[in-house]
């Protein structure tokens, strides 16, 4: 299973949440913005971002789920609020953009409701594991060791999330 190793603090990913929060602030000022919390992980991402961002701003809360299918994976969509995006700029909040497959899949879907934009924000972005093409356009930490990664409301078997930095398990 391994052992936790710290490798961001919880006061180095608050500053760079508050940089970030000043960005979107700038980038969405006088326009209605919903920040979409991708469930589990990225549950402490938004309520931090939540409050670092000012304006009009607003959350909900998806889950994603990767359920087996014959002839490959299926990923399933439940909504933990009634998500309105209509005319409303929207934020997806991920805790890590690998394969951009939930990524795809739920902006995809969200841009149904025809939101005035929607783009994508991860605590981590690793585009090497790319398979769909997605680009987060905020990312609070840029440059992650390879290896899996725990806290910050990111759990690997039911374990780690509540740790208040990053870790990795080595």
């Amino acid at each position: 299973m391994g052992t936790p190793r710290e490798v961001v603090t919880a006061s180095e990913i608050a500053a760079r949440i508050a940089e970030v929060g000043r960005r979107i602030s700038a980038d969405y000022a006088g326009q209605d913005l919903v920040l979409v919390g991708i469930l589990k992980g990225a549950a402490l991402f938004l309520a931090d971002l939540l409050r670092a961002v000012g304006g009009r701003v607003r959350f909900e809360l998806v889950n994603v789920e990767t359920q087996p299918a014959a002839g490959g994976d299926a990923l399933e969509l439940t909504y933990g609020t009634h998500v309105h995006l209509a005319g409303a700029h929207a934020l997806v909040l991920k805790d890590i953009c690998h394969s951009g497959v939930t990524e795809n899949y739920l902006v995809t879907h969200l841009a149904q409701q025809q939101p005035a934009s929607i783009e994508l924000a991860a605590v981590v972005d690793k585009p090497t594991l790319r398979r769909v093409a997605v680009e987060p356009k905020y990312v609070i930490l840029e440059s992650m060791p390879d290896g899996r990664l725990v806290g910050y409301g990111m759990e690997y078997e039911g374990m780690w999330g509540n740790l208040p930095g990053i870790y990795q398990l080595v």
